[in-house]
């Protein structure tokens, strides 16, 4: 059985999605959805408390601004756990390669994809399917958290970790390095299609955006001993090292540019233009 977990911003999630879940599913489950109404909760929190309630062996981790596309995805998630014992996580967009420096998954140069983005009623193709060669299941290292499948008895094991982060990012890749140091394998599949309605432009407040960072160099911090890290690749160990300098090299001259020195230094310098 499917436990499908929805952290809801409202006291119960749109009719639009529990009728998509009951119509396209297509196997059995149940609905765990957690009232975050009055924003008490992060999501870590949120997701920890959807677990204790779920009964489905496995689960669903999906937002409230999701539609699924496919018929019977349910069954088609639930043969792939069963053909491979090995798979933890299984989700629709997600990277092959994370470097040892701050980096969000959907920066990567290795990234596979297959999911429809709804952008205030423009829906927009993400396919990013190079790195498939034809498979429906590629090996990742992290995948989105828009929408997600976990066993749920690895959940003695993991956990979404509410000590560490705050608010609602980074969930997604600090669960997935979870389920690799536990020994399982990380998965992005492309035989099931979901549409996100999601704008860039309505994502972050001034805050949001401050936590998102925040996180993000927690998360590097936590995980900087087993960082840089790929999976599912087929490609020499140098273009990985070459990857991960480059972005240890952009990640300092971030640093130097947000410096107060640096920041000095180009209003003392601003009058020598003058002169030029």
């Amino acid at each position: 059985m499917f436990s499908v977990v929805i952290c809801s911003r409202k006291t119960d999630i749109p009719a639009e999605l529990r009728n998509n879940v009951e119509n396209t599913i297509g196997c059995e489950y149940e609905l765990v959805v957690i009232d975050n109404s009055g924003n008490d909760s992060s999501i870590f929190q949120a997701y920890n408390e959807g677990v204790k309630h779920s009964k489905g062996e496995i689960l669903c981790f999906v937002h409230e601004d999701v539609l699924f596309r496919s018929k019977d995805w349910g069954a088609t998630i639930e043969k792939q756990f069963n053909n491979d014992e090995q798979i933890g996580v299984i989700g629709f967009a997600g990277t092959h390669f994370l470097p040892d420096t701050p980096m969000y998954w959907y920066s990567s140069p290795f990234v596979s994809q297959r999911n429809l983005n709804n952008d205030k009623g423009v829906v927009e193709e993400h396919f990013h399917e190079d790195w498939f060669n034809g498979e429906e299941l590629i090996e990742a290292v992290a995948v989105d958290g828009f929408c997600f499948f976990a066993r749920k008895s690895l959940f003695g094991r993991i956990s979404f970790d509410d000590k560490t982060y705050k608010g609602f990012h980074l969930y997604d890749m600090d669960i997935c390095m979870q389920v690799i140091e536990a020994g399982y394998r990380v998965c992005v599949c492309r035989s099931v299609l979901a549409e996100h309605c999601w704008s860039e432009s309505m994502q972050f407040s001034k805050q949001g955006s401050d936590l998102f960072f925040y996180n993000l160099e927690l998360f590097s911090e936590k995980w900087r001993s087993r960082l840089p890290v790929h999976k599912g690749l087929d490609l020499p160990e140098e273009v990985f090292e070459r990857v991960n300098r480059l972005c240890r090299q952009s990640f300092e001259a971030q640093l130097i540019r947000k410096s107060k020195a640096y920041r000095l230094g180009k209003v003392v310098l601003t009058p020598l233009r003058w002169f030029k």
